[in-house]
């Protein structure tokens, strides 16, 4: 690791990292993908323990600069732990890229055995390493929207998640900008471009 301040930052942050599992076609006979825009040729899963609360998604990405295969990070924070998930993309040197990060909710410890039997390994998709992995992201990426969203939330990709999130913080921004605004014909065509977005996220909720 060539910053010194992100050197710092994991030797603050990680009390401890261990390899759970490292899947690939050697171990799993599932095959490898790669196309001009992904690759997966292993899969690793890391546990890590932190020694604060809320420095797993810097600790995450930081690992996936770090390493060269998309990653499946259960991270143990004190008293809850939340497992993570990313999307990549390969650049033209051949390493990944992560795009975007996708934590599950936040679990109580006590309840780590019955989370890690839901999210079932058996039952993903094993066309290759990258529908395998994208299965497992996909499962958590529903569940963490299930509980944002409501139980309304049908199965829905990382994508899908995302353009959620999108929408939600569209809504969240106009809603602040309409507090502020004085102007009683802004406000009001404010308020209606509110309740389209309001409208477009309840539909993607229900499709």
């Amino acid at each position: 690791m060539k910053n010194a301040a992100d050197k710092q930052f994991l030797q603050d942050s990680v009390q401890s990292i261990y390899m759970l599992a490292s899947l690939k076609t050697d171990n799993t006979h599932i095959a490898v993908y790669e196309d001009d825009k992904e690759l997966y040729q292993e899969i690793q899963f890391l546990y890590v323990k932190t020694k604060d609360k809320g420095d797993s998604t810097k600790i995450y990405k930081m690992l996936a600069h770090l390493l060269p295969y998309p990653l499946v990070i259960l991270a143990d924070e004190p008293d809850s732990f939340t497992i993570y998930t990313g999307r990549f993309e390969k650049l033209s040197t051949g390493f990944l890229k992560l795009v975007n990060v996708y934590p599950s909710s936040v679990y109580q410890d006590e309840n780590l055995e019955e989370v890690l039997q839901q999210i079932s390994l058996i039952d993903l998709p094993r066309q290759n390493l990258k529908t395998f992995y994208d299965g497992l992201r996909d499962e958590i990426a529903t569940a963490t929207a299930k509980s944002q969203y409501g139980e309304a939330v049908g199965n829905i990709t990382g994508e899908e998640k995302d353009q959620l999130d999108a929408l939600k913080k569209q809504i969240e921004d106009l809603r602040g900008q309409i507090k502020k605004e004085r102007q009683l014909n802004r406000k009001i065509n404010m308020q209606m471009k509110l309740k389209k977005l309001k409208d477009e996220l309840s539909s993607k909720i229900n499709q």
